[in-house]
């Protein structure tokens, strides 16, 4: 089983549906199906793998680190303002709404949670990128792999 797999299976069963990435089970279909035609040993096929291994390592990177990081920004955001951690695939908007009626009075806490959300939005669109740049390598893996040459 693939980390990502791993990943994803706990994500699941924790409730966080929501984090999902692109799905590359098509696109791999489809490098694979035009790879059976091809040289495998010519350097444009030699280039597509290359593409492939690194666009199937940034998704996993990116799956990864979005949601442990993520989560461990959102839970404590919500610990900051007198809520439990969160389990459910809202943890980003519950996380706003907490945000916006407070059970704490502490100004420090509220600030400090603001703080942490404000730091949340600034990194979600990194991880946003990073899974971007991974549909883009696949994208390029599946270029070079239709132009090697055939057997």
């Amino acid at each position: 089983m693939s980390i990502r797999i791993a990943v994803i299976a706990a994500a699941l069963a924790l409730g966080m549906a929501g984090a999902q990435a692109h799905d590359f089970g098509p696109d791999i279909a489809k490098y694979q199906q035009v790879a059976a035609s091809k040289k495998l040993d010519s350097n444009e096929a030699i280039q597509a793998r290359l593409a492939l291994e690194r666009a199937q390592g940034q998704m996993d990177q990116a799956d990864v680190k979005m949601l442990l990081r993520i989560r461990s920004l959102t839970n404590a955001g919500l610990r900051e303002l007198g809520e439990q951690p969160a389990f459910l695939s809202s943890e980003y908007k519950r996380l706003e709404a907490a945000l916006a009626n407070p059970k704490v009075n502490d100004p420090a806490k509220v600030a400090k949670a603001r703080e942490i959300f404000a730091q949340l939005n600034h990194e979600k669109p990194v991880y946003e990128a990073l899974e971007t740049e991974a549909v883009e390598s696949m994208k390029q893996a599946l270029k070079l792999i239709e132009a090697a040459p055939s057997r």
